[in-house]
């Protein structure tokens, strides 16, 4: 499972950082085709909007696996850290749940809703944009389960409780 977390992981941040390059390099053609060649390229503007929404999602599902997104700990951290991990364990599944009725499952259907609807500058289809919700849903539960099997904090639970003098979990 850790293999595939490492592929996993540097198939995103290899997906995201080829999305900023583009989007950079088309920006840069944006501007100076509009203040240059006074005459701005439209398609380049349409396709940065389509690899934001990708990056965007493709990089959150990256920080969400590496456990580096925002997080309210100031309740959490109040507790024994067999609670903690108790608490931790139960938001992953929450997560899970979370993402596979409305990333995945929501997701599907906004795609098949846009499927017809054609981008008026590059004539690609909508569904192309909305794709990265259900696909960053795969990518957030991958790491939700991962996370869940992850027997590393447990271990780390159990050494604190015996250096405590507490309970074995």
């Amino acid at each position: 499972m850790k293999k595939a977390k490492k592929i996993i992981d540097k198939l995103l941040l290899t997906l995201a950082g080829i999305a900023l390059f583009v989007m950079v390099i088309l920006s840069v053609y944006q501007v100076a085709t509009r203040f240059i060649l006074n005459s701005p390229s439209t398609m380049s503007e349409e396709i940065v909007r389509f690899l934001l929404i990708w990056f965007g999602l493709l990089s959150a599902s990256y920080v969400f696996g590496v456990k580096q997104h925002i997080a309210i700990l100031f309740i959490r951290e109040r507790f024994p850290k067999k609670i903690q991990l108790i608490m931790e364990k139960a938001s992953d599944v929450i997560i899970i749940i979370v993402a596979l009725v409305l990333m995945i499952w929501g997701g599907y259907e906004v795609v098949n809703l846009t499927w017809s609807q054609i981008a008026p500058s590059t004539g690609l289809s909508m569904a192309a944009m909305y794709g990265a919700l259900p696909v960053s849903g795969v990518f957030i539960i991958f790491y939700a389960i991962y996370n869940l099997l992850d027997k590393g904090e447990l271990e780390a639970v159990k050494e604190a409780n015996q250096e405590d003098g507490g309970e074995r979990v």
